[in-house]
């Protein structure tokens, strides 16, 4: 069984109960993979342990895309038991725990977190990440883990065939956008209804698929 480049780090979602996207990243690893498990899964209550986890993705040699599942503000995460964390607190740990590039894409599995000054802000060129995807808007749990599955579908299914090719192959912007474009496809209030986005840094600038 192989393993995927993807890891999920998430917070718990409500103090009475708790729903885990973990289930489907566990199916997308069974489709793809044969491996239930093929897709690292860590989680975290504040700043600190999420600082931890980072460091640890971004260094175990393989995890090349994270998705972060929590609740958030415009500008902040918010773990359902910790202190809101900051995207200025963020963009300095992922600064620190990146220092090797390993990680090249991030996924903000947020509401309101993925807008165009959080993006530019994050894909600093400190971060060394090259695109960052997420919502501009408030969005349903189950409607938003039902997106998020799409993407992540299409994006493994991306990687999957990257891997064969000899030539031609593909940049992690260009796998990340070929994914953003038939998720859309498929899903168009993806967009429309929840301002999903995906943003891409460039030698001078940081661009969205939807201005």
């Amino acid at each position: 069984m192989s393993n995927g480049t993807m890891a999920v780090v998430e917070s718990r979602w409500w103090d009475g109960g708790n729903h885990s996207v973990r289930a489907l990243f566990e199916a997308i690893g069974a489709i793809h993979y044969d491996n239930p498990s093929a897709f690292y899964y860590d989680m975290f209550v504040d700043r600190s342990s999420l600082s931890s986890v980072l460091t640890t993705r971004a260094t175990d040699g393989r995890t090349q895309v994270l998705y972060l599942a929590t609740h958030g503000t415009q500008n902040e995460i918010c773990p359902c038991h910790g202190a809101a964390i900051s995207r200025t607190e963020f963009r300095n740990d992922l600064i620190a725990a990146n220092n090797g590039s390993q990680i090249r894409g991030l996924f903000l599995g947020t509401c309101l977190t993925g807008n165009v000054n959080t993006a530019q802000f994050l894909l600093a060129r400190e971060t060394r990440l090259d695109w960052l995807a997420g919502y501009r808007d408030s969005v349903d749990w189950v409607d938003g883990s039902a997106i998020d599955m799409i993407f992540f579908h299409k994006l493994t299914a991306e990687y999957i065939t990257n891997r064969s090719r000899k030539r031609g192959k593909k940049s992690p912007k260009e796998m990340a956008h070929e994914a953003a474009s038939q998720l859309v496809r498929l899903v168009p209030g993806a967009h429309s209804q929840y301002g999903f986005n995906i943003y891409f840094r460039d030698r001078v600038s940081v661009t969205g698929m939807y201005s």
